[in-house]
């Protein structure tokens, strides 16, 4: 799903999902910085490998708030996007300037897009303090456009169920959906003001940009960790994780020993090395719903699962792994037949993969791992960000 430029990377299919309990078998809250995510069970995040959760969205400054579910997890993006079909609540309206209503398009790996209107919001994660952000509305008749015709020049997704989530929480490595790029570039095509039914691509300051609402966290601002639990080589129905916000800020969110870091460039990427080519454009990303990589000897699945592979036998692959800081590190994955996967029913899977141009290591890459995000410019026990480290 990305503009890679822009680190929005993405959705294939999505899901996790976490939980907290005492020491004698009652099963409690979790704590205040952990915020639980699931895959498999929900109505509305139905595709496989997706891992869900739920945010709290209020209008800014009040007690007037909604929680909503089936939102997906994305390391892979930035900010919370939210179809304006489920939000009952009405939020502020961001404007360039007096009539104009500032819009925003993004488009996804996948070929799906999204249309709708910048608003500002309080956003809730977990037991977190409330921050106050802008946040994507998403919704195909904003300023006139419908889900054929708009700024996106795409046919954008319609509502939850076409997209398969109610919503993105993007909490990948950056603060910032766009960056410095649209605050210079009044060409960007991510942002957009309009006017009656006419749109134009403008200049975004950085106030105004949908934003990753961990880094405007009080303390556990730096980043993230992820944990879920792994399953067996045909699946599980059902699993359920955590996203601990902060790194190395609370006794609950302090990195594992002997845990490995990797820097990423500054567009997010990390260098691959498999079969002997290089690909310096990789990433790691809980909205891919596989592992996706270039292998022409794996045999693809005939439609409609051409999107991913079914070797006749399931392959154990290895790929070496190079952070900007030096450190690397060879990890072992294995793809199986996605059509004898798809067939036991079950939601989640850690061998599920398909052809790509570069490599992107999705969902199965998070299931049996503690995986840390070091969002960029902040300072963690680890280093600085942006990084990842496993």
């Amino acid at each position: 799903m990305p503009y890679r430029a822009f680190l929005i990377v993405g959705l294939w299919f999505v899901s996790a999902c976490g939980s907290g309990g005492s020491g004698n078998g009652v099963v409690g809250p979790p704590p205040p910085n952990v915020l639980t995510v699931t895959v498999g069970g929900s109505s509305v995040c139905t595709n496989v490998d997706e891992v869900c959760t739920q945010v709290t969205i209020c209008r800014p400054g009040t007690s007037v708030c909604q929680t909503i579910s089936d939102i997906l997890v994305d390391t892979g993006s930035i900010g919370v996007r939210i179809f304006g079909s489920v939000l009952s609540i009405p939020l502020q309206q961001e404007i360039e300037s007096p009539g104009h209503l500032v819009g925003e398009c993004v488009s996804f790996v996948d070929g799906s897009a999204l249309w709708g209107a910048v608003q500002l919001a309080d956003v809730v994660l977990a037991g977190e303090p409330a921050v106050t952000v802008p946040i994507h509305v998403i919704a195909p008749t904003f300023a006139g456009q419908s889900s054929s015709q708009n700024p996106c020049n795409s046919v954008v997704d319609s509502d939850p169920l076409m997209a398969g989530f109610n919503g993105i929480l993007g909490i990948g490595l950056f603060t910032h959906d766009c960056g410095t790029i649209c605050e210079i570039n009044d060409n960007n095509n991510l942002y957009f003001s309009c006017v009656a039914s006419t749109c134009g691509s403008i200049v975004a300051p950085l106030s105004t940009q949908v934003q990753n609402p961990v880094w405007l966290l009080p303390s556990d601002k730096n980043g993230i960790v992820l944990t879920l639990p792994n399953v067996p080589a045909m699946g599980a129905p059902a699993l359920s994780g955590s996203v601990t916000f902060g790194i190395g800020t609370a006794p609950n969110n302090s990195p594992p020993p002997g845990i490995s870091t990797f820097s990423t460039d500054q567009n997010g990427f990390l260098t691959m090395i498999y079969n002997g080519t290089t690909f310096a454009q990789s990433f790691i990303d809980t909205g891919s719903n596989g592992y996706f990589f270039p292998d022409s000897t794996l045999p693809v699945c005939p439609m409609p699962l051409q999107d991913f592979f079914c070797p006749p036998a399931a392959a154990n692959l290895s790929a070496t792994l190079l952070g900007v800081n030096g450190r690397q590190a060879a990890v072992s994955f294995q793809v199986a037949n996605t059509a004898t996967l798809i067939h036991t029913g079950n939601a989640v899977f850690n061998n599920l993969g398909g052809p790509s141009s570069t490599f992107d290591w999705g969902l199965p890459f998070f299931l049996g791992r503690v995986v840390v995000v070091g969002i960029e410019g902040q300072l963690s026990t680890l280093g600085t960000g942006p990084l990842y480290a496993f």
